[in-house]
């Protein structure tokens, strides 16, 4: 799909290109690098993860348990502190034997071996605040063996009379190897403003296939005479695409269904299927799109209100479990995503049969940063909810099942005031 630029001059870019046609031909190990949540079924260790203050810096808080099904879980004096300035960004291995830490605000990626209970072991750790110019880059672990961290920067411009004329945005992108966390390939790539002016300020939630990276996106414009960004999802949802892992061959693909961003928050957004197809989420009104030989397939599109038959639905995310299954974190749109609302739920979704099931989970429930699930070795999807201020439970889906009620109730989890639990690793 044909995106309208500014001109190549204003936007200083010269043969920006855009994405279509067939993709880079698979390598042998192309399977390796697809999206590696949630892991599947080879669990030493689940990791739970507990968050306190959902306002500013918070604090992260992690226990790795062999079994989540019965029991208590509780971070009362417990758990591991996961370092961290601002936010702690979690990724667990498939095994559940390591996990990986970006410290938002700090600048660094830590590397742990997981020894069960609070007991982690620091095995590395690298600063990525140099190469990316900041201490505040967003980051998604792609692949058992590598892990892309990412920023925006943006620049507006001005011509010889102090008249604005478009905002510049700058993407740079980094690869890091996880086994010893090396900072790999790198590279920096003007993106040129959109039609309407829009200009691209996030990306994020990427995903490997076909030696492609596809990473969501979130455009917003400026304006002059308030000197303030307005943040207007009436943008054609986007893809920016580039060569993996080279970082380079900067393309973008649009959808002809949907409007909004797709970079989601914290969230798994774009996942491969077994086919080699590419699904991801619009943020709201919440939209599972379909990429398939490199282009968006306009033919396809699952509306999660209209599956779910509820006016206006938002997510921030979604999580694959196989075979065309996935479960969402959605919020009602209509009442809105914040605390006091709680007007929160998850949907077992289908993306083949484009239909979805509101599970019969507890009320007032608040999603907002919850970012990860596991599907363990007896098959089951593993997420850990609680209502606000209240105990809540590990919660094991049957992937298998249509019904709202196909799920069973685990470990209970012990919960407090503006606590919440970020997941399952």
């Amino acid at each position: 799909m044909k995106i309208n630029f500014l001109s190549t001059a204003k936007a200083g870019l010269m043969g920006v290109a855009l994405l279509s046609g067939t993709l880079i031909g698979c390598s042998s190990d192309d399977d390796s690098v697809s999206t590696p949540t949630p892991p599947t079924g080879e669990q030493s260790y689940y990791n739970v993860v507990f968050g306190v203050s959902s306002e500013g810096n918070s604090g992260t808080y992690a226990q790795a348990l062999e079994n989540i099904s019965e029991g208590e879980i509780s971070f009362n004096g417990e758990g591991f502190e996961v370092p961290s300035v601002r936010t702690a960004r979690i990724y667990g291995s498939p095994s559940g034997d390591f996990l990986y830490n970006l410290s938002y605000g700090g600048g660094m990626i830590y590397k742990y071996k997981v020894n069960g209970g609070a007991n982690y072991t620091q095995l590395t750790e690298t600063n990525v605040q140099i190469a990316m110019g900041t201490a505040y880059p967003r980051w998604t672990v792609v692949s058992k063996d590598n892990a892309l961290v990412h920023t925006i920067n943006t620049e507006n411009q001005y011509d010889e009379n102090d008249n604005y004329t478009f905002t510049k945005s700058e993407a740079i992108l980094q690869n890091v190897g996880l086994d010893g966390m090396t900072l790999e390939e790198n590279n920096t790539l003007e993106i040129p403003s959109f039609e309407e002016n829009y200009h691209i300020w996030r990306i994020d939630n990427p995903t490997i296939k076909n030696g492609k990276a596809y990473y969501g996106v979130a455009m917003r414009q400026f304006d002059p005479a308030t000197g303030e960004n307005v943040n207007l999802e009436t943008y054609k949802s986007t893809t920016m695409v580039v060569d993996y892992p080279s970082l380079t061959n900067l393309e973008f693909i649009q959808s002809e269904n949907a409007l909004g961003s797709t970079y989601g928050y914290r969230t798994p957004v774009y996942h491969a299927d077994e086919a080699g197809d590419i699904y991801h989420l619009t943020s709201n009104p919440a939209k599972v799109l379909k990429i398939a030989n490199g282009d968006y397939d306009n033919g396809y599109e699952l509306d999660l209100a209209q599956a779910l038959g509820m006016q206006e639905v938002g997510a921030n995310g979604w999580f694959y479990t196989g075979n065309g299954i996935g479960y969402v974190p959605y919020y009602d749109a209509t009442l809105g995503k914040d605390k006091e609302q709680a007007a929160w739920g998850v949907a077992r979704i289908d993306i083949y049969s484009g239909t979805a099931v509101k599970m019969n989970l507890p009320d007032n429930l608040w999603m907002w940063y919850y970012q990860s699930g596991v599907v363990g070795k007896d098959g089951k999807f593993n997420m850990a909810i609680t209502p606000l201020g209240q105990q809540g439970n590990i919660y094991k889906f049957d992937p298998t099942s249509t019904s709202p009620d196909a799920f069973e109730v685990g470990a209970e989890l012990d919960n407090g005031a503006d606590s919440f639990y970020l997941g399952v690793y």
